[in-house]
């Protein structure tokens, strides 16, 4: 037997597993006004925003960046909140508020000094208030390009963790998301019309109260297609001698001589990660053999609870001689190992039910809990992974049906089926970045 896995799809839809991450930056600095030498602090403890006690030359912003590359196409930002702590001020109270930036921007080496509030000369790729880089590209308005749009704003009295959070905020974040390349991060200005009104706030460089971006998120589900690793049809008889394990076609129902037939089907499902939520599982067989007379009928699939064979027998609707290891009605494993009950060992209660017509040419079973439960067990544990049992119309002579299995030279008669999943993504456990 063969497997087939096609390759994984990224969805573009959210799911309820919702998860939470917090970032720091992974790039913060000031924007010091300056027009004479060009001042920085890449390296600093602290960021600034507002105006100091400066005749001239007074104005800082704090700009900051978060990677969000972990997170795939397709998430979905429920929430965001950005933190950060004031740890030294000039002034009773004022108003931070929050903007995006347009423009990428650099962070290097420079140093300040003492509380940092006066900056230190500018390495090559710092941010200046003329520069987004320092010796290179230059803003186009001295002090940053960014949206003048206010996306949050805090009133600030002393001391405090300060938290961001909007609409608009976390509507910029998801934009980051589905567009990468506009992720310019944000900047921080306070109020630059009164002096002094500058607020010294801790940086991703202090051992502190560091920033950290706390973003709510679902991710997309990932979706994969596998066929069978093993199928086979269990032939009612009386001695178990007939299978079809290397055959092209699987059987369900009752045949016009009143004997019942049910395919059996595994899938190797190791490849989907332990640690995967699973979101919807549909199974799909193609119906190729329809006997003249066919009516409508209803199937049902059950959690096979104990392993079976499929060796080299190879027939038609009337299966062949069973090998060595193949599934037959009395056996799981011809001829050493029998089930429990002729037929089949599995879970009595169906995991999912379909009906189909006189004229359908596919057997679709749509997600279900029990099938999400199914796979769930096997993912977890493997070593109950027997698969499933169809039964079909086994009341009414002549209303069987063939469909093809995963020998089928046909590869779109092969049964399919789909499983879309999310992974926690454990990397981050302690959701902490």
């Amino acid at each position: 037997m063969h497997k087939y896995l096609i390759p994984c799809l990224v969805l573009l839809t959210s799911t309820s597993q919702a998860t939470m991450r917090t970032l720091l930056p992974s790039k913060d600095n000031t924007i010091f006004e300056t027009t004479t030498e060009p001042l920085s602090n890449g390296a600093g403890q602290f960021l600034f925003a507002g105006r100091t006690n400066q005749l001239e030359n007074s104005a800082r912003r704090a700009v900051l960046q978060f990677d969000l590359s972990f997170l795939p196409p397709g998430t979905t930002v429920n929430d965001v909140t950005f933190e950060v702590t004031a740890t030294r001020t000039i002034t009773p109270s004022s108003t931070l508020n929050l903007h995006a930036m347009l423009a990428d921007w650099g962070e290097a080496g420079s140093d300040a000094s003492g509380e940092e509030g006066a900056g230190t000369m500018a390495e090559p790729g710092d941010v200046t208030w003329t520069n987004a880089f320092h010796e290179g590209a230059a803003w186009s308005s001295a002090g940053g390009d960014f949206d003048p749009l206010v996306l949050a704003s805090e009133p600030i009295t002393g001391l405090e963790t300060l938290n961001f959070n909007s609409v608009a905020f976390t509507a910029l974040v998801q934009s980051w998301i589905d567009t990468p390349a506009n992720n310019f991060g944000v900047i921080i200005i306070g109020d630059e019309f009164s002096a002094p009104s500058a607020y010294q706030l801790a940086s991703r460089e202090n051992s502190d109260n560091q920033p950290r971006l706390i973003i709510d998120y679902d991710l997309p589900p990932t979706s994969v297609q596998f066929t069978p690793s093993k199928d086979n049809t269990l032939y009612e008889t009386v001695d178990g001698s007939t299978s079809n394990g290397a055959g092209d076609r699987l059987f369900m129902g009752k045949t016009n001589s009143n004997a019942i037939r049910r395919a059996v089907l595994e899938f190797d499902v190791t490849d989907i990660p332990a640690t995967a939520v699973i979101e919807s599982v549909a199974l799909d067989l193609a119906i190729i053999n329809l006997p003249t007379g066919a009516d409508s009928g209803t199937a049902d699939i059950h959690f096979v609870t104990a392993e079976w064979g499929a060796a080299g027998s190879s027939g038609s609707g009337n299966g062949a001689p069973s090998q060595s290891g193949d599934a037959t009605w009395i056996h799981r494993l011809f001829d050493t190992d029998s089930w429990n009950t002729a037929g089949g060992d599995f879970i009595g209660t169906a995991s999912a039910s379909t009906s189909y017509s006189d004229s359908d040419t596919t057997l679709s079973f749509a997600s279900s809990s029990g099938l999400i439960a199914d796979v769930t067990t096997w993912v977890q544990n493997p070593a109950e992974n027997h698969g499933w049992i169809i039964l079909g119309d086994e009341a009414n002579l002549g209303n069987a049906r063939g469909m093809g299995s995963a020998d089928n030279l046909n590869s779109n008669a092969r049964p399919v089926l789909t499983i879309e999943y999310t992974d926690p993504d454990l990397i981050f456990a302690d959701d902490f970045e």
